[in-house]
């Protein structure tokens, strides 16, 4: 038996005065949890535990939420009575109160992880520093101390000791192993007992072996900071055609929208660049649709492609009237002038 058990109980503190971090929108619908296991793969687990906490349930419905999500009977939902001290004993509870057995892997629930998990046995994830320059909050993350076998002889918490980090996926052959040495630690220790910790304890004190795995990709929400980095990648740009992506014309003249083929290239290949990040694009243009189709077929040459279009709009100011709250700060909209034909890359952020 092969459990994935998902920690949701957290007080997500780095997230102040907005719903559990687990439960924030990501631009495409999804909630975090669901980016959170998207990179595993589930047919691997026999049960899949997602454990939360009364409070978030009684306040946000959580329960109801992670039921509306996730369909598969596979998965199932531990509800804690009140906030644990620790991710460890939240482990711990979830353990003892789902009866789970034989081997298990614990997953953040605040990253996207992709690693080759082969053999269900003692493990960390972890990636080299040396070959991600955009980890961020370096000094807030476990490092992991590796020989050249890839087995890992220490693992220690927010202490810059080696060029390995973990990305908060640990795998464990024996419940009953955990259980002694959480155990065994907890009565001893007062301050909040990390799960680096007792893999720590089981490789120094009960000999056990644990394996370094190499995730293959690797994307941190950890703070809302580097939550807002992600859901920004997302944005979506309404942009006028005339002026922005081919340079202005009008329904009048020789220079028309039926004549003009004249593309602002540079502007397009900007554009090209965010929407490959994942921004999504909407033209907005005063152009009957038919000329709006027009310009689709020559902007799309360079790779540009709309996610929708409008049409036949005013030739009059264009106002964008957004709501914002702590999950979508202020401004929630913006906006960006630029000359007539002007480069656009001059006014991006």
């Amino acid at each position: 038996m092969n459990t994935l058990i998902i920690p949701c109980a957290g007080k997500s503190s780095r997230f102040p005065n907005m719903r559990p971090k687990w439960m924030l929108t990501h631009p495409d619908g999804s909630l975090m949890i669901e980016k959170a296991i998207q990179g595993f793969d589930l047919k691997k687990y026999d049960r899949i535990v997602i454990t939360i906490v009364k409070e978030h349930d009684e306040k946000f419905e959580a329960d109801l939420s992670l039921k509306q999500v996730f369909t598969d009977k596979k998965i199932e939902i531990c509800m804690l009575p009140e906030f644990t001290k620790s991710q460890s004993e939240t482990v711990y509870q979830t353990i003892k109160r789902m009866k789970i057995s034989g081997s298990f892997v614990v997953k953040d629930s605040d990253n996207y992880v992709v690693f080759d998990n082969i053999k269900m046995k003692n493990f960390v994830v972890g990636v080299n520093l040396q070959e991600r320059h955009d980890v961020k909050n370096i000094p807030g993350k476990s490092f992991i101390l590796v020989n050249e076998q890839h087995i890992i002889t220490n693992i220690i918490e927010k202490q810059v000791k080696s060029d390995y980090i973990s990305v908060g996926v640990y795998g464990f052959e024996s419940v009953d192993l955990f259980e002694q040495a959480f155990l065994e630690i907890s009565q001893n220790t007062t301050s909040e007992l990390f799960l680096s910790h007792v893999i720590s304890f089981l490789i120094s004190s009960k000999r056990q072996v644990f394996e370094y795995n190499q995730a293959s990709d690797y994307n941190d929400w950890g703070t809302i900071n580097e939550w807002r980095e992600e859901t920004n990648k997302f944005t979506t740009f309404f942009l006028d055609i005339d002026g922005v992506l081919m340079k202005n014309s009008g329904k009048f003249g020789t220079f028309n929208w039926e004549t003009n083929n004249s593309l602002l290239v540079e502007n397009i290949k900007t554009m090209k660049e965010l929407q490959d990040l994942g921004a999504q694009i909407i033209f907005v243009s005063s152009r009957p649709e038919k000329y709006v189709v027009k310009a689709i077929e020559l902007i799309s040459k360079y790779g540009l492609k709309p996610y929708a279009y409008l049409h036949s709009l005013n030739h009059a100011k264009r106002i964008l009237v957004n709501d914002f709250s702590n999950t979508n700060p202020y401004p929630s909209a913006e906006v960006i002038n630029i000359p007539r034909n002007g480069e656009l890359s001059d006014y991006l952020g």
